[in-house]
């Protein structure tokens, strides 16, 4: 065999083995999601969703967005990744895909849902593992998230009273209105042990102005009536303890 054709056969072969290697790297490098509609993407984040995988879900929603940035489809897609978000503990990003859905579609016929979810959010960061899971008194921690979930679930409430969410947002301003009634009644006795009598009646009549209608009034008043009196300010100590037996006359005051 001549050195000639011997060169040839050996440049055929490269050619052949470069082809196939750029076909075999086309196969590996295709976008999974290229033949695809908006439609079967979207369906492909419902069903994972639907089967627990949530980490899947939330990939097909983020693709169905790269791929088809407007439509019906990726409204729902992202309408859905603020729960999976949400489930998944991951507050930011789903505080983030709410208030950008809100911001890009503040007409849209489902945004009450976003509004709502802001909510939901900030609730379920208030309960976090060991709130939900051990025997702990959510009222001692920091109240920031409290305070937050009460003001959107507010905000939600004032923009679409007639939602079907509205009733669970309403629940659930309600426990976060005990809660921070609590957190706020919790400084009052902090004051009170410490001596600083006048920081824990202020703080008492905070509960009573600003949570009239739950639990930690009564001991409220109380912390009022005792430390007005320690103040040696009797009459208001006097009004404080005739408001605790005219509204809540089977307190045991102990």
């Amino acid at each position: 065999m001549s050195q000639s054709s011997l060169a040839r056969i050996v440049t055929s072969s490269l050619l052949v083995l470069m082809m196939t290697a750029s076909i075999t790297g086309c196969m590996k490098s295709k976008d999974p999601y290229q033949d695809l509609t908006a439609q079967q993407i979207y369906e492909r984040g419902k069903t994972a969703a639907k089967k627990g995988r949530i980490s899947t879900a939330i990939k097909e929603f983020d693709a169905l967005e790269a791929r088809y940035p407007y439509g019906e489809y990726t409204d729902r897609g992202q309408l859905a990744l603020i729960t999976l978000y949400t489930e998944n503990d991951e507050g930011e990003a789903a505080l983030a895909t709410a208030n950008r859905f809100i911001r890009m579609h503040p007409r849209h016929p489902n945004v009450d849902f976003a509004y709502y979810m802001k909510g939901v959010i900030n609730y379920h960061d208030n309960f976090t593992w060991a709130f939900r899971n051990l025997p702990v008194d959510r009222s001692m921690r920091e109240s920031t998230y409290a305070q937050q979930s009460f003001d959107d679930f507010k905000t939600f409430i004032e923009k679409f009273p007639n939602s079907k969410y509205a009733p669970d947002a309403r629940k659930r301003m309600i426990v976060m209105r005990e809660q921070l009634a609590m957190h706020e009644l919790n400084i009052a006795r902090y004051y009170q042990k410490q001596g600083a009598q006048l920081a824990a009646a202020n703080r008492a009549a905070y509960v009573v102005n600003q949570f009239p209608r739950t639990s930690a009034v009564p001991e409220a008043l109380m912390i009022m009536h005792t430390s007005y009196a320690a103040l040696g300010l009797a009459q208001q100590s006097s009004e404080s303890l005739a408001m605790l037996k005219q509204n809540f006359p089977d307190y045991d005051a102990g």
